[in-house]
């Protein structure tokens, strides 16, 4: 499955559940050792956010159960939070400052530039930052945020290349035998979106949706098989993303070294 800058972003199923496991327990604690309590909620399952993928290439064996996983976020909701009802019954000034705890207080954000121009800010003296730099190390989010904005360059050039639009177009010929119309890959995506919106929460609905989506996640996947697309777009990504990858070795290659050591921390043994 081709994936910007050779995966630097992605995290497993699992990967993710560990890492957002001690995320959470290191934010419990900091807020406890601010005076504060947080709740944290019960991990979902993450396969659904490790399957996405920027090309709207279909995972094999996920997408037969889930599609392109879009009824299933209807059907699972939003998540529920679980420091909502304590929040409610407090005073605003307690309220405000558990917040501050948790997020950081505006006047402590820090603005930093990204390679696109865009700038962004956060709070380094927050329980969520402190979190983050306990597990991924110091530097974390800044270096995070730079490799995010990386990728989303490396997408963009790749989606604007020729040879893109020969896969799409090989793969739209091929939807077309099995009586599609579309002309992007994004298409069938854009349907089912559209589907679940005129559905409007109605239960039985939401789940006819759903029987479309899973059978046109299937149609989508056998022209994608077909037409070779996830090998054909790597090749094409490569080619791309080939000037973003040299501007910024030094970068990704810290974000990589500091992507293993947090995984190395939070995936081994119990007893090691």
């Amino acid at each position: 499955m081709p994936l910007p800058l050779a995966g630097a972003m992605y995290f497993s199923a699992d990967e993710r559940t560990a890492l957002r496991g001690s995320e959470e327990a290191l934010i419990q604690a900091c807020m406890r050792e601010r005076g504060h309590e947080y709740r944290s909620d019960p991990a979902r399952d993450a396969r659904r956010a490790a399957a996405i993928n920027p090309y709207t290439l279909l995972a094999p064996q996920w997408s037969k159960s889930d599609g392109y996983g879009l009824t299933g976020e209807v059907l699972e909701g939003p998540p529920n939070d679980p420091n909502e009802d304590m929040l409610d019954a407090l005073p605003d000034a307690e309220r405000e400052e558990w917040q501050g705890a948790l997020l950081g207080r505006l006047e402590d954000h820090v603005e930093i530039s990204l390679p696109s121009g865009r700038r962004i800010s956060y709070s380094p003296n927050s329980c969520v930052q402190a979190a983050r730099d306990e597990v991924y190390g110091e530097g974390w989010s800044e270096l995070r945020y730079v490799v995010e904005d990386l990728s989303n360059d490396a997408v963009r050039r790749t989606l604007a290349a020729p040879g893109f639009h020969d896969v799409e177009g090989d793969w739209a010929r091929c939807m077309g035998g099995l009586g599609y119309s579309y002309t992007t890959l994004e298409d069938p995506r854009k349907e089912i979106l559209d589907q679940l919106a005129e559905a409007d929460g109605d239960h039985d609905r939401v789940l006819a949706v759903g029987d479309r989506e899973l059978a046109l996640a299937r149609d989508d996947l056998t022209c994608q098989l077909e037409t070779h697309a996830h090998q054909r777009i790597a090749d094409v990504q490569a080619k791309a993303e080939r000037p973003v990858r040299t501007e910024a070795r030094e970068e990704l290659d810290r974000f990589q070294q500091a992507k293993r050591a947090a995984l190395s921390r939070v995936l081994q043994p119990e007893d090691s």
